[in-house]
Formats: C-alpha cells, sequence, structure tokens
C-alpha cells in the first residue's frame, strides 16, 4: 500500500528525529568506572596507557591541524590509547581559552577517528590568564559530553603557583564538579598536595620525582586501596634526550622498570616526555624509552 506524501513526509521528520536522539545517546556512551578500573560502554576493561601530548589543541586552533592529524595516527600506531591535552596555556604555549574550546572539538573528532581517547585539562595557568572558570568549565565539560572518547581533568596539578588561588581549594573543584552534567569521567586534579583533589570520579597522580622515582610508584597500589577508584599516574618523571635530575630521564631500561612498578601496583599509566610538551613526535632516545615503558606494561 501507498504512503501519502504528507505520511512519508512525517515519518521521514520523526526518523530524524529519532537517529538524532539515538546518536546524542551513542556519544554520551562514555568510559565509566567500575570500582578501581574503567570499563567501556560494551562492558570490557578500558586500559589506560596514555601519553602527554599537551599542545595538540593549540596546533589545531592555530592553523597546524595537519600535524595535530599526524601525532595522533602516530600515537595509534604504537598502541596507546589516550592522549593528554590542554584547553588553555600560557607558559609552555599560548592558548586562550577562547581558542581552546573552539579548537577542542575537531580535537576529539580527529581522536576518535583514530581510535584513542582524551584526556581534556580544562585549566592550566590560571594565575596568568583571565578566564570565567565556572563558566569555561562547563563549557568544556559540555563540549566533552558531546564526545563519547573524552575525560576531563579539571585543573592540572591545582595547587601549583600557576594556578589561581581559588584552585588551591580542593572543595571549590568539588563544588564546580558537583555543578557538570554527569556521564563524563572526571578528576579535580592530581593529588600530590592534597588527598582531597581525589574527590573525583577517578584520581590523578603526579608521582614525586625526586630520589628514586621507580620506588615511588610502588606507592601507588597504596593509593588505591585508599581511594578505592582507578588511580592515573597522569605525569611522572619524563623521558629526554638529557637527563635532569629530579626532572627527566634518558634510561629505556629504568622506564620499563617504572612500567613495571605502575602496572603491578594496578594504575592507569601515561607516558610523559619533553616533546610532549609540545605534542611532538619523540626523539630517538624519547622513542627508546617510550618502547621499553610499553613493554613494561605489557
Amino acid at each position: 500500500m501507498a504512503v501519502p506524501p504528507r505520511t512519508a513526509a512525517s515519518l521521514a521528520v520523526l526518523l530524524t528525529v529519532v537517529c538524532g536522539i539515538a546518536d546524542f545517546r551513542l556519544k554520551a556512551e562514555h568510559l565509566r568506572v567500575s570500582g578501581t578500573q574503567f570499563v567501556k560502554p560494551d562492558g570490557s576493561r578500558f586500559d589506560w596507557r596514555g601519553i602527554s601530548a599537551f599542545r595538540l589543541v593549540e596546533l589545531v586552533a592555530h592553523g597546524s591541524e595537519a600535524d595535530a592529524d599526524a601525532y595522533l595516527k602516530w600515537a595509534a600506531s604504537r598502541q596507546l590509547a589516550l592522549v593528554r591535552v590542554f584547553v588553555m596555556a600560557d607558559l609552555l604555549f599560548k592558548l586562550s581559552p577562547a581558542d581552546g574550546m573552539r579548537a577542542l572539538p575537531t580535537v576529539l573528532e580527529m581522536a576518535s577517528r583514530h581510535g584513542l581517547y582524551v584526556e581534556v585539562v580544562a585549566l592550566a595557568d590560571t594565575a596568568t590568564i583571565a578566564v570565567d572558570i565556572p563558566a569555561h568549565v562547563r563549557t568544556v565539560a559540555e563540549i566533552c559530553a558531546r564526545h563519547r572518547n573524552a575525560v576531563l581533568e579539571l585543573a592540572n596539578e591545582p595547587a601549583h603557583p600557576t594556578q589561581a588561588r581559588a584552585l588551591h581549594d580542593p572543595t571549590y573543584l568539588q563544588q564546580l564538579a558537583r555543578s557538570l552534567t554527569p556521564g563524563v569521567p572526571v578528576s579535580l586534579g592530581s593529588i600530590e598536595v592534597n588527598d582531597e583533589y581525589g574527590a573525583g570520579d577517578y584520581v590523578t597522580w603526579h608521582a614525586p620525582r625526586g630520589g628514586d622515582h621507580l620506588r615511588t610508584l610502588q606507592h601507588g597500589a597504596a593509593l588505591i586501596r585508599r581511594f578505592k577508584k582507578p588511580v592515573i599516574s597522569d605525569e611522572p618523571i619524563g623521558a629526554a634526550e638529557i637527563a635532569v635530575g629530579g626532572r627527566r630521564d634518558n634510561s629505556p631500561d629504568r622506564f620499563r622498570a617504572a612500567a613495571v612498578a605502575t602496572r603491578r601496583a594496578g594504575m592507569g599509566a601515561t607516558f610523559h616526555y619533553e616533546g610532549g610538551l609540545q605534542a611532538k613526535l619523540p626523539s630517538r632516545t624519547e622513542m627508546a624509552c617510550l618502547d621499553a615503558w610499553l613493554a613494561g606494561l605489557r
């Protein structure tokens, strides 16, 4: 039986609406926390193998989208699962909050095409960048909510002198997190100064780099027992061509051992390196450290 034109048009509109709702729900299916692990929408475990790529959003914001895409393609080829990016900055590079928010959706879409998740860091260098913090965080969170491959860290090292004084109080970030629409996993910021920053959905930890940084990573298991949620070693000592005491290391063997210690502790892990501050491909020594680190995680 033929369908009248008006009825057919109405059905087409209804189908469009239904598909739109389904598409929104699909995008809203983010990683979720199950005990001390992340799981994917299908219930399988998500293994956090991240890498620092702070400048990726800035590259897209200022006309270097091809370079950002090349980096993401490379990261996927190394079996990494996630990149960590900033959406504002003043010290390492210049990225206004407005430009960061404008470019973030493109970065999330590009990463999705390469099968990568993105840890979006909403706040950095707020001591020198004038920004409406609550409005900025809400907008970033809304962008993340529309992309299923996003997780959100509210602030990079919130108690650091480069951050506004308001962020030095964990309760401020706790209140801010409660104002966000549920769905996107949220970390308040790294906990090394104050455990109260661990009140989000998951915990990020910048392990102290002085002394024996390998031994320090063994404390990860105790952190997991304390917080009873996923703990991510998000910015441990970084790799570089030249070792710098308490800041950078250039020994692949030590990076392999660090990864083994991280895995045994039960933490997720992000590879940190000097080139990652600018989202550059690793140098020869940094690449050797990355390869050793990945082998240690396996």
